[in-house]
């Protein structure tokens, strides 16, 4: 029997063993779409279940919806998300969890999957259209969850945000946007991490050495993360670690001959250094070792999963006092700071322990919990991107948005720019993405700086010992190590949302802002490596707003006036071939552009009033007029300007740390 209300159906078959009701809430342009299941079988008619199946729980078919085409986020693995261009509903991949629609109409459809106290949802194509299904991974006869939120408008941008709030709310979950979670001091700063640079081979030797070659170069690291294979996981197999457990939490003997505290000292004594520790969220990538120090001494605060492996137990309770007791072990060696990795292992380890909601939910209270008490709340959250994630962190702000860094890899780069900027769309509502280690003496160094300078997330290198290259390094930096940081996600322009860009024979862009600049980075990523096409504009950066703009290519240190509405015609021959622009407010004669040694430029200065700025520190600072040369005063007493360009002129500012106040005359 089915009942039909305008928000919410009802069913029940005619021995009431199966119920279920759609209800959908409503709040402007966002809607809930809730799902109500429940299933008490008569005895003797269960053929074996006497539960929801605890994969498809409950489910809908969407058999029709017309649009132009989806940009769909979906699980590629069990930790990372990747991006599918769709054109039908039948094409979008298994463990979809958000998609940006494009209707007929012109308006757009931002679908985003849940996951409640007990079940999450995934939505899947078929043959006649898609599936979105409901699951906890735990038997049980009831269902009543949230199952998807959807925002609709003109304006994509909005969606994400919009849509996140609100099942925030309808979920009541304990997090908040993205806007609202503070963002780590410690992260402000340049970093730099082990794995690349040493992997298997970390020792307390090692990180020194690599400390005192950054003093020695100038280059001005903040903080070193010590990452995989610090702790005593026998292993000199890069094809095995994984098969590895974790004994105890003290450093492995051999490299850490005085354990981390020794290590950890002498990297903030002797250089200044804020110092993390990586450690996954299961103890080691198999769980922790039945016959080490751990399991003797906490068997208690420790579950077995069905494959086995021993892992921090499920509860709040439990998995709280482990996390606090690895944590403050770190602390007192004099940690700042932690990464949390293998975050996204619920969905296989928990199964048949807990809901997966309930798993998730404990989870990341007890880390969160744990590292407020110890770190200030400092975590770098990493291979978490599954929904049951994405929902459950309360406070945390960073987490990696790609798969590992691969260096002197050229295809990588495509991939990875392509991954951060759509999970940034999708995950910047709630998170500030991290866009993970790079090297300064790779190939692609200076697109991969110009991404992280981009990325408005943490920067932290990866260079092998005596390879840092500080000129790769710098631009992205003031002298004290603050990362010149901008503060909203680096995501893809208008008419590359919905676009493979690998496909499409056109420039890929991503977008940010400082302050009323807009700033837009174009690049190749055809499949081939044939040459691209397309244009520039004011319309590629959103929220700029109507008018002239100035265009400044900033390796070419070239500026272009774009009258309202104006595009600039781009072509990019190979990878290689790339831009950094910024689009300038031509609001008088002159406008001014910024550092020149820094790629954000103008991030580095702030408009005090009309024609007086504070510049953050010394160097090559350039001004765009289109008259005179500008007349500039520093303590009242002009500065010499040269021209570098048309209409470009550079002025050269003392080499100090500090603020520098400048005005026209």
């Amino acid at each position: 029997m089915i009942n039909c209300t305008e928000n919410c159906a009802e069913f029940s078959d005619e021995a009431k063993t199966v119920t279920a009701a759609l209800r959908i809430s409503k709040e402007n342009n966002v809607a809930g779409l809730h799902l109500e299941v429940s299933y008490y079988p008569v005895l003797g008619n269960t053929r074996g279940q006497n539960h929801l199946d605890t994969e498809h729980a409950a489910g809908i078919d969407i058999e029709k919806l017309h649009f132009e085409k989806a940009m769909v986020n979906y699980m590629r693995c069990n930790f990372w998300c990747g991006t599918k261009i769709c054109s039908s509903l039948s094409e979008i991949p298994q463990r979809t969890q958000a998609m940006l629609i494009k209707l007929h109409s012109g308006e757009y459809m931002y679908l985003l999957t849940a996951c409640g106290d007990d079940f999450k949802s995934n939505i899947e194509g078929n043959e006649s259209g898609c599936s979105l299904f409901v699951y906890s991974h735990y038997p049980q006869n009831r269902c009543s969850t949230c199952a998807l939120i959807f925002a609709f408008g003109n304006d994509p941008y909005i969606l994400p945000t919009l849509a996140t709030e609100y099942g925030l709310r309808v979920m009541n979950k304990p997090g908040r946007p993205r806007r609202e979670r503070r963002f780590p001091e410690i992260f402000e700063y340049l970093g730099w991490c082990s794995w690349d640079a040493f992997q298997m081979d970390v020792s307390h030797e090692g990180l020194a050495a690599k400390a005192q070659e950054f003093k020695d170069k100038g280059i001005p690291v903040r903080w070193m993360l010590i990452d995989d294979m610090w702790a005593e996981c026998p292993n000199n197999n890069l094809a095995t670690m994984h098969s590895r457990e974790l004994r105890q939490f003290e450093g492995d003997p051999q490299r850490f001959p005085g354990g981390m505290r020794a290590a950890i000292s002498e990297l903030k004594e002797k250089f200044g250094m804020k110092v993390g520790v990586w450690h996954p969220t299961t103890g080691y990538w198999n769980g922790i070792d039945p016959d080490g120090a751990i399991a003797e001494k906490h068997r208690d605060l420790l579950a077995v999963a069905l494959n086995g492996k021993l892992i921090p137990d499920p509860s709040f309770e439990k998995s709280f006092k482990y996390y606090y007791l690895f944590h403050s072990f770190l602390r007192e060696c004099g940690a700042d700071f932690v990464k949390v990795d293998n975050q996204s292992f619920i969905n296989e380890h928990y199964s048949r322990l807990i809901p997966i909601g309930q798993a998730a939910r404990n989870l990341h209270q007890a880390i969160e919990a744990s590292a407020g008490v110890n770190f200030d709340g400092t975590i770098i959250n990493c291979m978490g991107m599954a929904i049951e994630n994405f929902w459950n962190r309360p406070q945390s702000s960073v987490i990696r948005i790609s798969g590992d860094f691969l260096p002197e890899n050229r295809k990588w780069f495509i991939q990875h720019l392509i991954q951060c900027s759509y999970n940034a769309f999708v995950y910047g509502s709630l998170y500030t993405g991290d866009w993970d280690m790079w090297w300064s003496d790779d190939g692609q160094a200076t697109k991969n700086a110009v991404l992280r300078a981009m990325s408005g997330g943490p920067v932290y290198m990866s260079d092998k010992l005596g390879r840092s290259v500080g000129e790769k390094i710098l631009p992205i930096v003031y002298k004290d190590g603050r990362i010149i940081r901008l503060k909203q996600p680096a995501i893809p322009s208008a008419d590359c949302l919905l676009e493979d860009p690998e496909q499409s024979g056109k420039i890929y862009k991503i977008f940010n802002r400082a302050g009323k600049a807009g700033l837009l980075a174009a690049f190749n990523l055809d499949e081939k490596e044939s040459a691209v096409y397309g244009t520039v504009s004011a319309s590629d950066v959103y929220g700029l707003g109507k008018g002239r703009y100035v265009l400044f290519d900033y390796f070419a240190k070239a500026a272009t006036i774009l009258e309202e509405g104006e595009e600039y015609p781009l072509t990019l021959k190979d990878y290689d071939d790339f831009r950094l622009f910024f689009l300038l407010p031509l609001d008088g004669d002159i406008v001014p552009v910024g550092l020149l040694d820094k790629y954000i430029s103008p991030a580095t200065f702030e408009v005090m009033a009309p024609g007086k700025w504070l510049v953050h520190e010394g160097g090559t600072f350039c001004i765009f007029s289109a008259a005179n040369p500008p007349a500039v005063l520093l303590n009242g007493k002009p500065l010499k300007s040269e021209a570098i360009g048309e209409m470009l002129f550079a002025i050269e500012l003392p080499d100090q740390n500090g603020p520098i106040f400048l005005e026209l005359d």
